[in-house]
């Protein structure tokens, strides 16, 4: 990522977390002395800032103010971008009604100025706007409409988009054979589209939960071949690497998709290596977070598969957590039908009797309106087919009776007539009220089923609304773990007489560890902290801490100084959330191997000697951060030559598994004393392993930061 994007991640970063509405107000001043292109990318600059800082009114006048500039100055290819954010904010922000009403006049626009890469996008988002407010057949049309369009004009961008708007509408009204053929035309179609439209993401997403519903996983391997192929050509395009941050959610899905094929085909070893890689592309495991409950889904899928039921019972009891903690009603059916199939496997009967009721409460009215249409149907087809009997056994006696059954059939045919003809009138009557009845239990249920079909529907739009929104919450969260990452020093000095190597791994997004060097001629300075609390203020904190240290080490101070030093800067009026940091700070001179620290409240470090390894006792300094005019008091060791010195956070000794047991300060001597010293990374990295398998699959509760250093003896 270069210096720009940084800029502009950072930006974003700061107007999202801290709200900071003066920017806005800034950039409207500037706009006094702009002209021409100049004013239209300062507005599109307050339009963006303001989806995460300001209210939908807000938004919507800065939208307008944008437009109306852009119109002003007669740019139409800007217009129609602007257009399309707008159709986009309206559809977001459920503004269903805005989107018809500005449809056809924004789109003869567009028309008039040919930009149509603009005007097929827009098309395409006010068609699944029609299909996902519950217009099924105006969004069909609108889509069938749109392809005519683009195929007249040969515009293989718009055809595309119109296959996949056609795919949605046909989704809704359950034509699956339809929905994945559509499916598949559209990404054949814009695979091959420059620029790569932005709407491939989707539609791949779209095709996976149709082939599932159709269980084609011969297709669906085909379609993630594709899905593949289209990652490929991004980066290509964009010119960034697979581990880019951009491209996190697209190959957490893509994975997802290829677990989702594996499975279906019986590939349980490959589901489960597709399902990990995924996870490896999931930062978040909030709650909140639909690609992680929807990973959680297939993951207890796979368990179910492999018949690892006490394992699948794990994972369904923290999906369910996760569902009824955000109230997700749309995916709750699949939730419980598969909680229930557990329970029935592991003889917990009463358990799966109580998830089918809850199944039963969700799908009531519309299950209720299919069954009894069912039992009419079929009770149809039985009264056909017993007049048919009737009429067969009739027809037989006739030719056996012959004469005699006709005399008597004259004979009593008109008593007949009359007796029938009776009982047909009271047949039909009752018939007659039991219509009138069915008819209005019909209108009723019906009535019921749009009630709830519009409630639905408000809850998807609801649904939609948070998720876009959190997700860019999410991204700005990753970008900010991405700069703090950038923070501390991943380069080590390649020195015959020194080896030093440190890591961090934040439990969250963002956390509040840190470390650092800084090496002038033979004098190393290193540190490591913990500050308190999490998220974003621990990390400012963090990286105030960070700067502080560099600054002091470069001026030479001795450790205790520098403690000092760090103390007032943090300890004054704007630390007003009372935070702080504990930290080891170290001197050593390469050339005799002497050390002088000072510890402010931090964990003692380990002195690695041979058959001697220990905690080193320390003068208890107070934590940097909380009392402004404290001096700290620093301590030396004269000679540590050949002896590893391990620095770590607590994220390592009170490590937690699953019981909550911790790793505890007596298994971290263990392993420091029973396994051989290579190298400090080796001895970092090994005990990055021993905590992750102590944690046995539990989430971290901490995060994890170490730093080994070694003076070695140089043989003269």
């Amino acid at each position: 990522m270069n210096q720009n994007r940084i800029i502009i991640f950072l930006s974003i970063l700061m107007a999202a977390t801290f709200a900071k509405a003066g920017v806005i107000d800034s950039l409207h001043q500037a706009l006094a002395s702009q002209q021409g292109k100049d004013r239209i990318i300062t507005l599109g600059q307050i339009f963006q800032i303001s989806q995460s800082t300001q209210d939908a009114d807000a938004q919507y006048a800065h939208l307008n103010e944008l437009l109306n500039e852009c119109r002003r100055q007669k740019d139409d290819e800007r217009t129609a971008q602007t257009l399309n954010e707008r159709i986009t904010w309206f559809y977001n922000n459920d503004y269903n009604d805005s989107v018809y009403k500005y449809k056809e006049e924004d789109l003869e626009f567009m028309r008039h100025t040919q930009q149509w890469r603009y005007y097929y996008g827009y098309w395409c988002l006010a068609a699944n706007t029609y299909v996902y407010d519950g217009k099924l057949t105006i969004g069909l049309k609108e889509a069938e409409k749109l392809y005519a369009d683009a195929k007249e004009r040969s515009n293989s961008l718009g055809m595309g988009l119109g296959y996949y708007a056609l795919g949605n509408a046909y989704y809704a009204l359950n034509d699956m054979e339809e929905t994945t053929s559509a499916y598949k035309k559209s990404i054949d179609l814009l695979l091959h589209q420059k620029p790569l439209p932005v709407q491939l993401t989707e539609i791949f997403s779209s095709q996976t939960e149709a082939l599932e519903r159709t269980q084609d996983y011969k297709q669906m391997d085909k379609s993630n071949a594709q899905w593949r192929e289209y990652i490929d050509l991004l980066m290509k395009e964009y010119g960034v690497e697979k581990d880019h941050i951009g491209l996190f959610n697209i190959w957490a899905y893509y994975y997802i998709s290829c677990s989702q094929a594996d499975m279906g085909q019986e590939r349980y070893d490959a589901a489960a290596e597709h399902l990990g890689k995924a996870r490896d592309y999931i930062l978040s495991d909030d709650d909140k977070d639909n690609l992680f409950r929807t990973w959680m889904y297939y993951r207890t899928r796979l368990c179910m598969l492999r018949n690892f039921w006490p394992e699948a019972l794990v994972y369904s009891n923290k999906l369910m957590q996760m569902a009824e903690a955000n109230e997700d009603k749309t995916d709750m059916v699949n939730y419980l039908k598969q909680r229930a199939e557990i329970m029935l496997v592991l003889g917990r009967y009463t358990e799966a009797s109580e998830l089918y009721k809850k199944m039963y409460e969700i799908t009531d009215s519309i299950n209720g309106y299919e069954t009894k249409k069912s039992i009419a149907e079929m009770n149809t087809i039985m009264k056909i087919d017993e007049i048919k009997v009737l009429e067969e056994r009739q027809r037989a006696n006739q030719q056996r009776l012959g004469i005699i059954i006709i005399s008597t059939i004259i004979v009593l045919s008109l008593g007949i007539f009359l007796l029938f003809r009776i009982r047909a009138a009271r047949k039909l009557k009752k018939a007659h009220h039991a219509l009138e009845d069915a008819h209005s239990k019909l209108e009723e249920t019906h009535s019921k089923l749009e009630e709830t079909h519009q409630q639905l529907l408000t809850a998807y739009d609801q649904l939609e609304e948070t998720t876009i929104a959190k997700e860019r919450i999410e991204s700005d969260l990753r970008i900010a773990r991405e700069i703090q990452m950038s923070m501390v020093p991943h380069n080590f000095p390649d020195r015959p007489d020194l080896d030093l190597y440190a890591s961090m791994t934040p439990a969250k997004e963002v956390g509040g560890d840190l470390y650092g060097y800084h090496l002038a001629g033979d004098k190393l300075y290193f540190c490591l902290g913990d500050v308190s609390g999490k998220g974003v203020p621990a990390s400012l904190f963090m990286a105030q801490a960070t700067r502080l240290f560099r600054t002091l080490a470069a001026q030479k101070l001795m450790p205790a100084d520098i403690a000092t030093q760090i103390n007032a800067a943090l300890s004054g009026e704007d630390n007003e959330r009372g935070m702080f940091v504990t930290m080891f700070i170290g001197l050593i001179d390469l050339t005799n191997g002497h050390l002088d620290f000072c510890n402010a409240g931090h964990n003692p470090p380990v002195l690695i000697g041979e058959g001697t390894t220990e905690f080193i006792d320390m003068i208890p300094n107070a934590p940097i951060g909380l009392w402004p005019d404290l001096e700290y008091e620093g301590e030396e060791i004269a000679d540590i030559s050949d002896k590893p010195l391990f620095v770590y956070t607590d994220g390592l000794n009170e490590a937690e598994n699953r019981q909550q047991e911790q790793f505890t300060d007596e298994k971290l001597l263990e392993l420091l004393q029973t396994r051989p010293f290579v190298s400090c990374e080796q001895t970092v990295e090994m005990l990055r392993d021993e905590v992750e398998k102590h944690r046995d699959g539990a989430e971290p509760n901490d995060d994890l930061t170490m730093l080994c250093v070694k003076v070695k003896t140089i043989n003269q």
